[in-house]
């Protein structure tokens, strides 16, 4: 599967209700000391649409997030561009990585570390490319061994499940991959590594 537009959710636990709208000023923050490995630009708000992105930090590579689609809220990062990867597992993993560097930027935070968790146990993997990768059957058969290799990567040693989020063609192509062990970001980053 030639997918180069993919996207990694790391679903959060909030111990207390993070305000999206103080982020933005941290996120400004990022960009002034590109703190992140790709080249970033802007920050984008979309607080006013319901279980939206959220606020996001526009990168050259990829973007960034906080999102709340699904109802559900987390670290979101998806490619813009083409990855230099040959195979659709290792593309995986290279966007993996990003999202779990920024998730743990998210952690070192002073206020946002006391409110928030990634326990790491539950992501969502997505095409961000209906066109190259539909939310069919057939695509899915190509998606799902390229999951499973990064679920692999990921928890090694441990039970873990992956489940295709759902069938319907209006959707994005999407799995969840689940396991009842919670694991910090950069232990997982070590793992990728």
């Amino acid at each position: 599967m030639e997918l180069h537009r993919i996207g990694v959710k790391w679903f959060a636990e909030e111990r207390t209700p993070v305000n999206l709208l103080d982020l933005i000023p941290i996120f400004h923050r990022w960009i002034q000391e590109q703190a992140l490995d790709d080249l970033l630009i802007d920050v984008a708000e979309y607080t006013h649409m319901y279980r939206g992105p959220g606020v996001l930090v526009i990168a050259h590579e990829g973007n960034y997030g906080y999102d709340e689609a699904g109802g559900e809220r987390g670290l979101v990062y998806y490619s813009k561009q083409n990855l230099p990867e040959p195979e659709l597992a290792a593309r995986m993993v290279t966007v993996a990585c990003k999202g779990l560097q920024a998730c743990a930027r998210f952690l070192g935070e002073t206020g946002l570390a006391r409110q928030v968790a990634f326990p790491c146990n539950r992501i969502q993997v997505f095409a961000n490319d209906r066109l190259r990768a539909p939310n069919t059957d057939t695509a899915w058969a190509e998606f799902e061994p390229a999951v499973n290799t990064l679920a692999a990567r990921l928890f090694p040693d441990q039970d873990r499940s992956v489940q295709r989020c759902n069938s319907d063609s209006r959707d994005r192509l999407a799995a969840i991959i689940h396991t009842n062990k919670m694991t910090e970001p950069e232990a997982l980053l070590a793992r990728l590594g």
